[in-house]
């Protein structure tokens, strides 16, 4: 946390509650057994049994949930933070958290430079750690070697270093970001990380406001068989409800969802632990096109998605998989994919654009499983795609398999600074993608048999084979060789 940031105990916190009408409702905010930090907990039993009247348990007001109309208010009243705004049209939440940050410190020396509000207080009882990967020691990071988070961590690491030198480039010209950040090098990449840590930890989705951050209820723990759920009133003030058919102890911790379709891989990343309960077997790996593809560079430009593919396992534990991207990727000039930039009536030229078998699909690549359906060859576009994956999964197996002596040896080294729960999610997480991916290899693999018993792949490959054959130069005869003229 910024060095001159005093934090706040939690006991402060009723004070906290009391000046900004929030209100805990037979309940309130407790340390947890067995060492799992802090969580809302019932001061009473709890019933909703045979009842229409659900119990309420906090009651957070809707002019202290950080969401797009408080953002949008702090830029018109407050200059420091309007001064962010015009030097960083994005990452408004994040801005909005470090000026509570300078606020807080600056007014602790009575040289505050925006307007205080309850967020300012707020931020001094948030946890200076959070046990996400971007926070992770180097070598906490290397227990990830293999998995799909490797570079989901790398990715989201090389971002966050950029948008600080953005940060820093773009204020360096106020004077008063010069004197609360730069001067001294008080800001610091570790803050800026940490900001990003609070707010992918502790948002929630709301129908109507999207991302938001709402005090208090961020404490709330989550389980896979929650207790509690939270809604937004038509005033836009947040709830925190007991659920139907409920009966608890007084003491109860009260838990919430925070997705219940999420991998073990997401939670990670997003919440810094692994939920133990979750069935969801699942991982998402991105996609290249291949080295030698001459189209490569123009299906990265143009495809409108993520260039993914998800595979997960269901209740079975059959293997499915999922990928728009793929299905772009196998495709090449002779099926009919084509790729051009038209030259406007005024002269200029415009996007790039997309044409498959003559018809503009610019605007839906991401369709392209669809849009082959009715080809002739749509079987050996099938076939391309099953052996593109196939051998996306064997390369991230290989590196799974490889890494493994380097994370055992972290797992069982005294001299690493690796703690325990970093250490117990990411051996989890490697466990469970190698058995995931194992499974789809042979999946896939079984997949791409099928295929080539297909009359229609072995009359497309016979003709391939023998167009290979004449088109190859003959074989060069021995100059000794006597000439047969028999």
């Amino acid at each position: 946390m910024h060095p001159a940031l005093t934090p706040l105990p939690l006991t402060s916190l009723p004070a906290w509650c009391k000046l900004n009408g929030v209100s805990f409702l037979d309940t309130t905010i407790s340390s947890l057994p067995s060492g799992r930090g802090n969580g809302i907990v019932s001061t009473k039993a709890l019933n909703s049994l045979d009842t229409y009247d659900i119990p309420t348990l906090l009651e957070v007001g809707k002019d202290v949930v950080l969401d797009g109309d408080l953002l949008l208010e702090m830029q018109r009243v407050d200059k420091g933070f309007r001064d962010l705004g015009e030097c960083m049209r994005r990452k408004e939440t994040m801005l909005f958290l470090l000026m509570q940050i300078t606020n807080a410190v600056q007014g602790e020396e009575d040289k505050s430079v925006g307007l205080s509000n309850p967020w300012t207080e707020y931020v001094r009882l948030l946890p200076e750690y959070v046990p996400i990967p971007t926070m992770w020691s180097e070598e906490e990071r290397l227990l990830l070697a293999g998995t799909s988070l490797e570079s989901a961590v790398q990715a989201k690491m090389a971002a966050l270093v950029r948008e600080f030198e953005e940060l820093r480039e773009k204020t360096s010209e106020i004077p008063w970001c010069n004197k609360c950040w730069w001067d001294n090098d008080s800001l610091t990449l570790s803050d800026w990380i940490r900001l990003d840590a609070w707010f992918r930890s502790r948002s929630l989705e709301l129908p109507t406001s999207g991302e938001v951050m709402v005090p208090c209820l961020d404490m709330a723990n989550h389980s896979s068989a929650p207790n509690g759920y939270y809604e937004q009133t038509s005033s836009g003030d947040i709830s925190l409800l007991l659920r139907p058919n409920m009966q608890l102890q007084q003491g109860t911790e009260i838990t919430i969802s925070y997705g219940s379709g999420k991998s073990d891989a997401e939670m990670l990343f997003s919440y810094g632990f692994i939920d133990r309960d979750s069935t969801i077997a699942e991982l998402v790996l991105d996609l290249e096109p291949m080295p030698e593809d001459p189209l490569g560079k123009a299906k990265v430009a143009a495809f409108r998605g993520r260039q993914v593919v998800r595979i997960w396992g269901d209740e079975e534990e059959n293997i499915h998989w999922e990928s728009s991207f793929l299905y772009l990727l196998c495709l090449n000039e002779e099926d009919g994919l084509e790729f051009k930039v038209l030259q406007e009536i005024d002269g200029s030229r415009s996007p790039l654009r997309v044409f498959w078998q003559g018809s503009d699909v610019t605007e839906s690549t991401d369709t392209f499983e669809s849009l082959i359906r009715s080809h002739e060859l749509v079987d050996i576009f099938k076939l391309r795609a099953v052996t593109i994956l196939q051998d996306r999964i064997r390369q991230q197996l290989e590196r799974l398999y490889g890494s493994e002596d380097m994370a055992e040896s972290l797992e069982t080294s005294t001299a690493a600074m690796i703690s325990e729960d970093a250490k117990d999610s990411a051996m989890r997480l490697r466990r469970t993608e190698t058995a995931i991916m194992e499974a789809a290899y042979e999946t896939v693999e079984t997949e791409k048999t099928e295929f080539l018993k297909n009359e229609s792949v072995l009359k497309y490959l016979g003709a391939m084979d023998s167009s290979q054959m004449e088109d190859s130069p003959p074989e060069p005869t021995d100059a000794n060789d006597e000439e047969d003229f028999s």
